[in-house]
């Protein structure tokens, strides 16, 4: 029994355009399972190091974890909240409280997650330890939404002013004046003065997930050959 196995050229073009789609694709989320781990096991390996000296020019870098000390005076009354920040299906906002350093730049520190009213014009009441303050925290790049909306953060509205995801530009304009570190300081859990901290450091999706991901557009990949050779071998009399 003989067969043949004459794709037309069309059918190999599209073919090998969708392999090579799926299988970049599996291998973006393979590396983004990869990323994901080597952070979490970053963030585990600060959490229980010594803290090093906060350094204004040093930048945050998103693939690591810097445990840093500062010390500083926070300015309660000029703190933002974070909106649509959710814990354990809650609805809320993390404390952004700015900690004004011994050389006058201010340095944003996430303090933590608390939960806001069901009427969301009451704004939940802000502690803010006084005078000067020892913390430690995690030296991180400003988070970033996945989808960007528009929104003012600057817009003229009194403190404690809800915001959503400024930029370091957007801190410069709420802050007139001031030098303002380019980054954020997720507060140690274990430092007193700030409320629920159970920080992700950007994983809300695990690495598993990422694999199974990948796994699953290798197996699209798989099929589709399958599917190509089945449908294109052909039975000779």
């Amino acid at each position: 029994m003989k067969y043949s196995f004459r794709p037309p050229w069309w059918a190999w073009l599209a073919t090998a355009a969708l392999c090579a789609l799926m299988i970049n694709l599996g291998l973006w989320q393979y590396h983004r399972g990869q990323a994901k781990e080597a952070l979490m096991q970053a963030y585990a390996e600060a959490a229980s190091g010594a803290a090093t000296p906060f350094d204004p020019a040093e930048p945050p870098r998103a693939e690591a974890m810097l445990r840093r000390s500062l010390a500083g005076e926070y300015l309660g009354p000029r703190q933002l909240l974070l909106d649509n920040q959710g814990s354990r299906r809650r609805a809320g906002y993390h404390a952004w409280t700015p900690l004004r350093l011994a050389d006058g730049d201010l340095v944003m520190v996430d303090r933590g997650w608390l939960p806001a009213h069901p009427d969301r014009s009451r704004l939940p009441v802000l502690d803010v330890p006084a005078g000067k303050q020892a913390v430690e925290g995690f030296w991180r790049p400003l988070p970033r939404p996945g989808l960007r909306m528009a929104s003012d953060n600057c817009a003229g509205r009194p403190f404690p002013r809800v915001v959503q995801y400024p930029t370091a530009e957007d801190l410069v304009c709420l802050y007139p004046g001031e030098r303002v570190a380019p980054g954020l300081l997720l507060l140690a859990p274990e430092v007193p003065g700030g409320y629920e901290r159970e920080w992700n450091i950007g994983v809300e999706v695990p690495p598993q997930k990422h694999y199974g991901y990948a796994l699953q557009w290798f197996a699209f990949t798989a099929t589709l050959l399958v599917l190509f050779i089945r449908l294109n071998l052909k039975r000779r009399p």
